[in-house]
Formats: structure tokens, C-alpha cells, sequence
């Protein structure tokens, strides 16, 4: 089979690799996207969408249960149908999984199916499903494969022990769920499965659940989710999974030796990723990693100059849209700035968490641990949803937003929210933080009313008001 020839090749499609290949297509180059399942990958399919349709469910069937009638909704009796969701996730993936091998197409991104392996430092070999093999000459290569769930120790996932990819092939709703993992995956799915009906358990090795959070926000939510029918273990380990056929029956190891066992449905194994690197000889292509992670420069580039990794490759920041933001870097620094513009390295120092639970959480910049270990010199504020007129209106009363802010500059160093529309709010943040704005100037920003972004305005002028008396 004659060789084919590109300026740019990218292994993977998801968020990054998808968004490099868009973005070097949108400019003239000649690309090619080889994925070895599906376009879109692990975000579109087994992560990101299909959680957040199910999230979306289990919120709509809540807000109904608990304001529904309060607000003239009446509904005779409210079930949740698991059937219909999964018929519902098992229509929108496909169109989302069309539409953006749509849009490659038609930007001119040749999409080729199969497993890419990088065999020199500008070429790569393709083996396809049925097993013969391509070979691809480029000027550029883009690593973008991803991870897969980390499995514990002994586990042997199948059957009714699952991973985040698994646990949407249930065609019934399970009547008691153990997760291990405490993470956003992990919460996530407790938040889903707790508040549609099924009992959880939740195990975490660490002292927190949500451990890169704000510590205020981590305790919140451990107040919330335990409400409902989710059992919280901390400093917990998993000692062994077996599954008996009816249920999986699992011994987990507490703080000071002892053990336990529980008996259940299914299990969800989410303690944490484990990266795709099977994608090269580093040595041969003379790509540099450590600790298990290519590294790369703020362009994204490798050791070897025409070679990029991206996204939870390149092991910096596992999110999607990191990913995306990663692939569009690299991708400019292949082809160069555009006339009158320059390039930009990527930020780390400033891009959001956003997690889905029920409530939503969402954060950027420090925590208030972190900004305290810093020595910095801070004013720290919180303002509740419960006053919050849009909040009431909603019927959501749960959490809170806070604010971190440098008391001798007025800077915003943290912001950090749990409650509604969250993971929507914390984009004005987001910028604020990126352009260094003082909570004085985010303050004076007129915002709508009444809207639940009010929250942070409140506690920006508790802020303000602190720092008019120092």
C-alpha cells in the first residue's frame, strides 16, 4: 500500500485531538486523525456526555420530587424510568458522534481508522481492524490517547465490577452500588445513583473526598451527599472485589487495620486513570518522559521538535477542555502565528474545575489552604444560595460561593462555588482571575438580576468591605 503523506497527524480524537486537527485544518494543513474506536473518544462516549445526560436526569427528577408542587407542578406521582434514560443516552451520543465527524470531514481532516503507532520521529504506522497496515509519512505529529480507568490491585473488572466505561451499558437501574474513588468520576456517580434511588457506598483512601477542592467546599459536599442514601467511608481502602454472580462482595480495610465487608449489586472502580503512553518508542522518536508522562514545554512540544503530546498524555491537567485548549496550542505553534498575532503558551495557573454533582461545584485559581501555605495575606468570604432570589425561585438553598482575594492588592486569587449553575458562574471568574482583575473591579461589573451569579457579588462586597476597613 503506497505511503500517504501530511503536515500533521494526530493519534486520538477526543477533545484534543479532534480540536488540534479542526485547527490546523481551519488553516490550509494537510491532516490526518487516527483513532482506533470511535471519534469523539472517551469524553464523548464513556465519559463527559453521557455522564452529564444522566446527571441532568437525576436533577430534573429531584427539583420535580422536592419544589414540583410548591411551584404548581403537579404531577399525580413522580418514578424515575432508568429504561428511558439509557434509550435517551443511546440516541444523543450517536448524533453528537455524527456531528463532529461531520464537522472533521468537512473542514478537510482525513479521519483514518485504526491503531496508530509512532515507528520514527515523522512516521507512523497504522494497523487497522483487519489487521493489514498503513503507513503515514508527516512533518508533525500531535499524541493525543488518552487513559483508561486505573483497576486496583486484584480487581478483574466484567460481570457486574465495572469502570466509568462499563457502567453505561446498565439496562436497569442497580439497587445498591459501592464506588471506589472519592475524585469527580467517583462523586459524580454517587450524586447520580444516590439521587435516583439507588443505595451507595463510597470509598476514598484519603482524609476528603474531592481532594484538589477548596477544603470548605470538600467539607459542604460531604454534608450534602451524605443527606441522601450514600454511606461515606475516608481513609478507606479496597482490600479485594469478587464477583459472586448475584452481587460483588468486597472487603475494604479502614483506618487502623480494620476490615469490613459489604455485599452488593454492582461496583464502579473510579480511583484515578492510567495513561495511554503504548503509542511510540520514546527512545527511537527521542521523546523525553517521566514519572510515566511525556514532557512537554508550555507549546506542548516534545523533546523532539515536531512532536507534540497533549491532554492526559501529557499528564498536566486530565480534563477535557484542557485537552481541547492544549490541542489548540499545538496546533499554532505548528503552523506559527497568524499576522499580527503571537503565540501563546499554555496556562495552567489558571483554567477551572468544574464537577457535575448534585449540587455543582466549581472552582479556579487558589484554594484557601493553598493560598494560606503561600504566605499570602488574604480576606475570605463566603456568601449562601439561601439569599439568593433565583436560588429560592429554583428551590436550590444548598451551598455557597466564596471568594479569595489578596488583601493588600485587592486581587482575586481563588474563587470557589458549590450550589447552583456553578460550573456555569465560575467562567466570569475564570477571566477575572486570567486578567489579574481586583474583586473591586469584578464587583463594579453589572450583572442581571435576578440571576444566581449574584451570589458571588455578595461575597465580593463582603470582601470589599473587609478590606475598606484595614
Amino acid at each position: 500500500m503506497e505511503n500517504l503523506s501530511f503536515d500533521g497527524v494526530i493519534i486520538g480524537s477526543g477533545p484534543g485531538g479532534s480540536g488540534a486537527a479542526l485547527a490546523l485544518a481551519a488553516r490550509g494543513a494537510k491532516v490526518a486523525l487516527i483513532e482506533s474506536a470511535l471519534i469523539g473518544g472517551e469524553c464523548l462516549h464513556w465519559g463527559c456526555i453521557p455522564s452529564k445526560i444522566y446527571l441532568h436526569s437525576a436533577h430534573l427528577y429531584q427539583s420535580i420530587l422536592k419544589s414540583g408542587d410548591a411551584c404548581g407542578v403537579v404531577t399525580g406521582g413522580v418514578t424515575f424510568d432508568f429504561a428511558k434514560l439509557v434509550e435517551r443516552r443511546k440516541k444523543l451520543i450517536p448524533m453528537l458522534h455524527r456531528g463532529l465527524e461531520n464537522s472533521l470531514k468537512t473542514a478537510g481532516v482525513q479521519i483514518i481508522m485504526g491503531k496508530g503507532r509512532l515507528v520514527g520521529p515523522n512516521s507512523v504506522k497504522v494497523t487497522m481492524a483487519d489487521g493489514s497496515e498503513q503507513m503515514i509519512e508527516t512533518k508533525n505529529i500531535i499524541l493525543a490517547t488518552g487513559s483508561n480507568a486505573r483497576v486496583p490491585e486484584g480487581v478483574k473488572i466484567g460481570g457486574r465490577i465495572l469502570t466509568n466505561r462499563e457502567i453505561f451499558t446498565l439496562e436497569q437501574q442497580p439497587k445498591s452500588i459501592l464506588i471506589t474513588g472519592g475524585g469527580t468520576v467517583g462523586c459524580e456517580m454517587a450524586s447520580f445513583f444516590s439521587n435516583i434511588g439507588t443505595s451507595v457506598i463510597l470509598v476514598e483512601m484519603g482524609e476528603r473526598l474531592l481532594g484538589r477542592e477548596d477544603g470548605e467546599i470538600s467539607a459542604e459536599f460531604l454534608k450534602l451527599v451524605t443527606r441522601g442514601d450514600v454511606k461515606v467511608h475516608l481513609k478507606t481502602s479496597v482490600v479485594s472485589m469478587e464477583d459472586t454472580g448475584s452481587g460483588v462482595k468486597v472487603v475494604m480495610e479502614h483506618e487502623g487495620g480494620v476490615r469490613e465487608e459489604v455485599i452488593v449489586e454492582y461496583a464502579l472502580a473510579a480511583a484515578g486513570r492510567t495513561l495511554n503512553t503504548d503509542v511510540c518508542d520514546y527512545e527511537i522518536c527521542g521523546v523525553k518522559v517521566e514519572n510515566g508522562k511525556i514532557v512537554t514545554n508550555g507549546f506542548m512540544q516534545t523533546s523532539a521538535a515536531n512532536i507534540y503530546a497533549i491532554g492526559d498524555l501529557a499528564g498536566k491537567a486530565m480534563l477535557a477542555y484542557t485537552a481541547e485548549r492544549e490541542g489548540e496550542i499545538a496546533a499554532d505553534h505548528i503552523l506559527g502565528a497568524s499576522a499580527g498575532e503571537t503565540l501563546h503558551e499554555m496556562n495552567y495557573r489558571v483554567f477551572p474545575s468544574v464537577i457535575f454533582t448534585l449540587p455543582e461545584i466549581a472552582s479556579v485559581g487558589l484554594t484557601e489552604e493553598a493560598a494560606r501555605a503561600a504566605g499570602k495575606n488574604i480576606i475570605v468570604k463566603k456568601a449562601p444560595f439561601a439569599a439568593n432570589s433565583k436560588a429560592l425561585a429554583m428551590g436550590e438553598r444548598d451551598g455557597f460561593a466564596k471568594v479569595i482575594v489578596e488583601s493588600g492588592t485587592g486581587i482575586i486569587l481563588g474563587v470557589h462555588i458549590i450550589g447552583p449553575d456553578a460550573t456555569t458562574m465560575i467562567d466570569k471568574a475564570t477571566l477575572a482571575l486570567d486578567l489579574n482583575i481586583t474583586a473591586s473591579q469584578m464587583f463594579t461589573s453589572i450583572v442581571g438580576h435576578p440571576v444566581t451569579s449574584e451570589t458571588l457579588k455578595a461575597a465580593l462586597r463582603m470582601a470589599l468591605a473587609d478590606m475598606s476597613k484595614a
